[in-house]
């Protein structure tokens, strides 16, 4: 299940037709005063991992170092340039595809990424890739429903109720609540209506976090867990069943790549 455990006649021996290969990526940037700064990885290789143990895939081990900018004037966080994260992404799936695997995952556990992970499918596309590489860049898209369910609070999404029930549940001992006063300060989404400049975030989340924090438990954590990890289970299996992706990525290469008459 896990990449770095198994040995060279392990992968060798290996249904690589039909095995997911799943890429976690995070992040290391700060949230909040009461989060540790590797959460977004954290929650995301554990969603990976339990998801494999369920519907058989092997898990690559997680990306810590990701895209972000918008919080590099918070200590801790570590950003790389967008082409750097853009390339090392491109190298793992070109050696995993070298090495005969066809069915790539890539979970994001950080909301930044989304914008680098949906160029990096435009780039493989123009480079012609050939493995199936199939992206969530919207981190919370399988569990959407049971946040509703489970919310208490109307702002969400950065080290917030949600981020601190699911770390709550996983590893307690890291979060540190007693630093947290109260629902976060936040500034307006967008300086302008409807357009997006350089420091939307940063106007916005003032602090770091955003929402409240002390409305989080564990309970809400272990559920939303429980309903990502089932998602992501569901997943696998149907990109295992899939077999449209292959045809109509070759059909497409091959039409795109004739020459004019």
């Amino acid at each position: 299940m896990k990449w770095e455990e198994l040995t060279s006649s392990d992968i060798e021996k290996i249904d690589k037709d039909n095995t997911v290969v799943i890429l976690p990526v995070g992040s290391i940037e700060v949230h909040g005063p009461h989060l540790p700064l590797g959460t977004d990885t954290m929650v995301i290789y554990h969603v990976a991992l339990k998801a494999a143990e369920l519907e058989n895939a092997l898990v690559l081990p997680p990306i810590y170092y990701a895209y972000v900018p918008e919080n590099r004037h918070f200590p801790g966080t570590i950003s790389l340039n967008s082409d750097t994260i853009l390339m090392m992404l491109e190298d793992i799936i070109t050696e995993l595809s070298r090495q005969g695997f066809k069915k790539i995952l890539i979970l994001n556990g950080h909301g930044g990424n989304k914008r680098i992970l949906k160029l990096l499918a435009r780039r493989l596309l123009e480079k012609g890739c050939r493995a199936q590489v199939y992206l969530i860049p919207d981190t919370l898209a399988p569990v959407r429903k049971i946040i509703e369910e489970v919310k208490e609070t109307k702002v969400y999404e950065h080290a917030c109720e949600i981020e601190t029930s699911l770390v709550l549940h996983l590893a307690p001992h890291l979060v540190k609540l007693e630093r947290v006063k109260g629902e976060a300060k936040v500034g307006k989404r967008r300086i302008v209506d409807y357009l997006e400049t350089l420091v939307d975030w940063q106007r916005y989340a003032i602090m770091g976090y955003v929402g409240n924090p002390l409305k989080a438990t564990r309970e809400k954590g272990r559920r939303i867990l429980e309903a990502w990890i089932h998602e992501i289970a569901s997943t696998i299996k149907a990109i295992k069943e899939d077999t449209e992706y292959e045809k109509i990525l070759g059909e497409f290469y091959e039409k795109s790549s004739r020459e004019d008459p």
